[in-house]
Protein backbone atom coordinates (compact mmCIF):
# COMPACT_ATOMS: atom_id res chain seq x y z
CA UNK A 1 0.00 0.00 0.00
CA UNK A 2 1.44 3.59 -0.98
CA UNK A 3 0.60 6.56 0.33
CA UNK A 4 1.10 9.98 -1.62
CA UNK A 5 2.27 13.23 -0.11
CA UNK A 6 2.77 16.78 -0.94
CA UNK A 7 4.57 17.76 1.74
CA UNK A 8 4.77 21.93 1.92
CA UNK A 9 6.95 23.71 4.26
CA UNK A 10 7.55 27.39 5.14
CA UNK A 11 6.17 28.67 1.11
CA UNK A 12 3.41 30.79 0.68
CA UNK A 13 2.39 31.20 4.40
CA UNK A 14 0.91 34.02 5.76
CA UNK A 15 3.59 34.78 9.24
CA UNK A 16 1.81 32.93 12.14
CA UNK A 17 -0.04 30.64 10.44
CA UNK A 18 -0.37 27.02 9.43
CA UNK A 19 -1.57 24.23 7.24
CA UNK A 20 -3.04 21.46 7.05
CA UNK A 21 -3.71 18.83 4.11
CA UNK A 22 -5.68 15.53 4.30
CA UNK A 23 -6.36 12.80 2.23
CA UNK A 24 -8.44 9.66 2.98
CA UNK A 25 -10.00 6.24 1.40
CA UNK A 26 -12.68 6.22 1.49
CA UNK A 27 -13.84 10.13 1.63
CA UNK A 28 -14.20 11.81 4.75
CA UNK A 29 -16.04 14.75 6.74
CA UNK A 30 -13.26 16.54 8.48
CA UNK A 31 -13.52 18.13 12.21
CA UNK A 32 -11.02 20.78 13.59
CA UNK A 33 -11.21 21.60 17.22
CA UNK A 34 -14.56 20.00 17.41
CA UNK A 35 -15.59 22.48 14.32
CA UNK A 36 -17.13 20.80 11.25
CA UNK A 37 -14.45 21.70 8.43
CA UNK A 38 -15.73 20.00 5.34
CA UNK A 39 -15.05 16.86 3.29
CA UNK A 40 -11.95 15.14 1.99
CA UNK A 41 -9.58 15.85 0.06
CA UNK A 42 -9.05 18.94 2.61
CA UNK A 43 -6.75 22.11 2.80
CA UNK A 44 -6.78 25.03 4.81
CA UNK A 45 -3.42 27.37 5.27
CA UNK A 46 -5.37 29.21 7.33
CA UNK A 47 -4.92 27.78 10.63
CA UNK A 48 -3.53 29.43 13.77
CA UNK A 49 0.36 27.32 14.69
CA UNK A 50 -0.76 25.78 17.99
CA UNK A 51 -1.93 22.50 19.11
CA UNK A 52 -5.01 21.38 17.30
CA UNK A 53 -7.33 18.61 17.50
CA UNK A 54 -8.16 17.06 14.12
CA UNK A 55 -10.73 14.17 13.77
CA UNK A 56 -11.92 12.49 10.76
CA UNK A 57 -15.32 10.56 10.00
CA UNK A 58 -15.83 7.94 7.68
CA UNK A 59 -18.74 5.19 7.61
CA UNK A 60 -19.21 5.21 11.00
CA UNK A 61 -15.28 5.10 12.01
CA UNK A 62 -13.25 8.07 13.44
CA UNK A 63 -9.70 9.26 13.54
CA UNK A 64 -8.95 11.60 15.85
CA UNK A 65 -5.32 13.03 16.79
CA UNK A 66 -4.10 16.05 18.58
CA UNK A 67 -1.33 17.70 16.30
CA UNK A 68 0.67 20.58 17.30
CA UNK A 69 0.81 23.14 13.58
CA UNK A 70 3.86 24.78 12.99
CA UNK A 71 4.30 28.46 11.98
CA UNK A 72 4.92 28.40 8.48
CA UNK A 73 4.48 25.03 8.02
CA UNK A 74 1.59 22.62 5.82
CA UNK A 75 0.82 19.46 8.18
CA UNK A 76 0.00 16.30 6.26
CA UNK A 77 -2.08 13.73 6.72
CA UNK A 78 -2.78 10.49 4.95
CA UNK A 79 -5.05 7.71 5.82
CA UNK A 80 -6.85 4.87 4.97
CA UNK A 81 -10.42 3.40 6.98
CA UNK A 82 -10.49 0.05 7.13
CA UNK A 83 -13.21 -2.35 8.91
CA UNK A 84 -11.30 -2.16 12.02
CA UNK A 85 -8.33 -0.12 13.49
CA UNK A 86 -6.06 -3.31 12.92
CA UNK A 87 -6.58 -2.90 8.94
CA UNK A 88 -6.82 1.03 8.74
CA UNK A 89 -3.27 2.91 8.33
CA UNK A 90 -1.33 5.70 7.17
CA UNK A 91 0.74 8.68 8.65
CA UNK A 92 1.20 12.57 9.74
CA UNK A 93 4.31 13.94 7.94
CA UNK A 94 5.09 17.66 9.55
CA UNK A 95 8.44 19.52 10.16
CA UNK A 96 10.06 21.51 13.02
CA UNK A 97 13.12 23.98 12.81
CA UNK A 98 16.25 22.27 14.56
CA UNK A 99 17.99 25.39 14.58
CA UNK A 100 20.58 23.84 12.25
CA UNK A 101 21.32 25.25 8.93
CA UNK A 102 23.45 23.21 7.60
CA UNK A 103 21.68 19.50 7.96
CA UNK A 104 18.29 18.52 7.12
CA UNK A 105 17.25 15.39 9.69
CA UNK A 106 14.22 13.36 9.94
CA UNK A 107 12.50 11.48 12.73
CA UNK A 108 9.83 8.56 12.26
CA UNK A 109 7.85 6.33 15.07
CA UNK A 110 5.80 4.04 13.86
CA UNK A 111 3.37 0.84 15.09
CA UNK A 112 4.25 -1.82 15.11
CA UNK A 113 7.78 -1.12 17.00
CA UNK A 114 11.09 -1.99 15.40
CA UNK A 115 9.29 -1.26 11.60
CA UNK A 116 12.30 -0.81 9.25
CA UNK A 117 12.87 2.24 7.96
CA UNK A 118 14.42 3.12 4.55
CA UNK A 119 15.40 6.46 2.49
CA UNK A 120 15.37 6.06 -1.30
CA UNK A 121 15.53 2.07 -1.34
CA UNK A 122 18.33 2.29 1.48
CA UNK A 123 17.53 0.69 4.90
CA UNK A 124 18.62 2.97 7.38
CA UNK A 125 17.45 1.68 10.92
CA UNK A 126 14.24 0.49 12.95
CA UNK A 127 11.24 2.80 14.61
CA UNK A 128 11.38 4.39 16.81
CA UNK A 129 14.42 5.97 14.58
CA UNK A 130 15.88 10.19 14.64
CA UNK A 131 18.16 10.92 12.18
CA UNK A 132 20.38 14.11 12.50
CA UNK A 133 21.24 14.23 8.69
CA UNK A 134 19.74 12.75 5.51
CA UNK A 135 20.61 14.99 3.18
CA UNK A 136 18.61 17.58 1.43
CA UNK A 137 16.46 17.07 -1.72
CA UNK A 138 12.77 15.14 -2.27
CA UNK A 139 12.99 11.80 -0.22
CA UNK A 140 11.10 8.44 -0.49
CA UNK A 141 10.84 7.46 3.21
CA UNK A 142 9.91 3.76 3.16
CA UNK A 143 8.34 1.83 6.36
CA UNK A 144 7.83 -1.57 6.60
CA UNK A 145 7.35 -4.88 8.91
CA UNK A 146 6.33 -8.43 7.83
CA UNK A 147 2.68 -9.00 7.77
CA UNK A 148 2.01 -5.70 7.52
CA UNK A 149 1.49 -3.28 4.64
CA UNK A 150 4.06 -0.70 4.19
CA UNK A 151 4.07 2.87 3.94
CA UNK A 152 5.93 5.15 1.48
CA UNK A 153 6.17 8.82 2.00
CA UNK A 154 7.53 11.32 -0.65
CA UNK A 155 8.33 14.30 0.87
CA UNK A 156 11.30 17.18 0.46
CA UNK A 157 14.02 17.44 3.04
CA UNK A 158 15.18 20.84 4.14
CA UNK A 159 18.20 22.07 5.93
CA UNK A 160 17.30 23.56 9.15
CA UNK A 161 14.25 21.42 9.26
CA UNK A 162 13.30 17.94 10.89
CA UNK A 163 11.21 15.69 8.97
CA UNK A 164 8.55 14.20 11.46
CA UNK A 165 6.50 10.89 9.91
CA UNK A 166 4.46 9.00 12.69
CA UNK A 167 3.04 6.50 11.03
CA UNK A 168 0.86 3.15 11.75
CA UNK A 169 0.80 0.23 9.29
CA UNK A 170 -2.42 -1.81 8.47
CA UNK A 171 -2.15 -5.62 9.04
CA UNK A 172 -2.43 -7.77 5.90
CA UNK A 173 -5.46 -9.72 6.36
CA UNK A 174 -5.82 -9.12 9.92
CA UNK A 175 -8.28 -11.74 11.70
CA UNK A 176 -11.31 -11.15 12.97
CA UNK A 177 -11.16 -11.49 16.77
CA UNK A 178 -12.20 -14.59 18.06
CA UNK A 179 -13.79 -15.32 21.75
CA UNK A 180 -11.35 -16.61 24.26
CA UNK A 181 -13.53 -19.57 25.34
CA UNK A 182 -14.50 -20.25 21.64
CA UNK A 183 -13.79 -23.35 19.81
CA UNK A 184 -11.25 -22.99 16.83
CA UNK A 185 -10.29 -25.89 14.48
CA UNK A 186 -6.98 -27.17 14.80
CA UNK A 187 -4.01 -26.42 12.34
CA UNK A 188 -3.96 -29.09 9.89
CA UNK A 189 -1.08 -31.27 10.27
CA UNK A 190 1.43 -31.50 6.67
CA UNK A 191 1.15 -35.41 6.05
CA UNK A 192 3.97 -35.73 2.72
CA UNK A 193 7.08 -33.62 3.99
CA UNK A 194 7.25 -29.80 2.59
CA UNK A 195 10.10 -27.75 2.85
CA UNK A 196 9.47 -23.56 3.06
CA UNK A 197 12.41 -21.64 1.11
CA UNK A 198 12.79 -17.82 2.94
CA UNK A 199 11.98 -14.95 0.73
CA UNK A 200 13.23 -11.73 0.14
CA UNK A 201 12.26 -9.28 3.31
CA UNK A 202 12.26 -5.54 3.58
CA UNK A 203 14.65 -6.07 6.55
CA UNK A 204 16.80 -9.07 5.08
CA UNK A 205 15.55 -11.46 7.79
CA UNK A 206 12.13 -12.97 9.35
CA UNK A 207 11.46 -13.46 12.34
CA UNK A 208 10.52 -16.96 14.13
CA UNK A 209 7.71 -16.90 16.53
CA UNK A 210 6.31 -19.05 19.37
CA UNK A 211 3.04 -18.79 17.69
CA UNK A 212 0.99 -18.27 14.86
CA UNK A 213 0.90 -14.40 15.40
CA UNK A 214 1.81 -11.25 15.14
CA UNK A 215 2.27 -10.88 19.02
CA UNK A 216 4.07 -14.28 19.44
CA UNK A 217 7.23 -14.49 21.86
CA UNK A 218 10.61 -14.03 19.15
CA UNK A 219 12.19 -17.36 18.65
CA UNK A 220 14.87 -16.14 16.15
CA UNK A 221 15.15 -14.90 12.98
CA UNK A 222 15.76 -16.89 9.96
CA UNK A 223 17.67 -15.15 6.80
CA UNK A 224 16.47 -15.49 2.37
CA UNK A 225 17.16 -18.02 0.37
CA UNK A 226 17.28 -20.77 3.39
CA UNK A 227 15.11 -23.89 3.27
CA UNK A 228 13.19 -25.55 6.68
CA UNK A 229 10.99 -28.42 6.67
CA UNK A 230 7.29 -27.40 7.11
CA UNK A 231 5.80 -29.02 10.21
CA UNK A 232 2.52 -27.29 9.79
CA UNK A 233 0.41 -24.93 8.37
CA UNK A 234 -2.42 -22.53 9.47
CA UNK A 235 -4.17 -18.99 7.82
CA UNK A 236 -0.69 -17.40 6.99
CA UNK A 237 1.62 -19.06 9.11
CA UNK A 238 4.35 -21.84 8.18
CA UNK A 239 5.56 -23.88 11.27
CA UNK A 240 9.14 -25.18 10.68
CA UNK A 241 12.01 -26.99 11.96
CA UNK A 242 14.99 -24.96 12.88
CA UNK A 243 18.37 -26.44 12.31
CA UNK A 244 18.91 -26.53 16.55
CA UNK A 245 16.19 -28.88 16.68
CA UNK A 246 13.27 -25.85 17.98
CA UNK A 247 10.42 -25.19 16.46
CA UNK A 248 8.58 -22.07 15.53
CA UNK A 249 6.51 -20.13 13.29
CA UNK A 250 6.87 -17.79 10.17
CA UNK A 251 4.53 -15.41 8.39
CA UNK A 252 4.06 -17.42 4.75
CA UNK A 253 3.58 -14.14 2.72
CA UNK A 254 7.57 -14.24 2.84
CA UNK A 255 7.97 -18.19 2.45
CA UNK A 256 7.39 -20.75 -0.26
CA UNK A 257 6.53 -23.84 -0.10
CA UNK A 258 7.69 -27.22 -2.42
CA UNK A 259 7.44 -30.52 -2.17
Amino acid sequence: MIFMALFLGGCGLVPQRAGVEIMTYPTAKVFIDNKEAGMTPYKNTTLLPKETEIRLSAKGIEWKRKIKLENGVTTVIDWEFGKTERDSGGYVLSMEKTGDKNRAGLMINAIPDKAAVGIDGEIKGYSPIRLEEIGEGDKQVTISFPTYKSINVFAKAIKGYLLSIEARLAEENAPNTVPENAVTASPTPVVNEKVVTIKQTETGWLRVRMSPSNTGEELGKVKPKEKYKLVEETNGWYKIDLDDGRQGWISSRYAEKSE
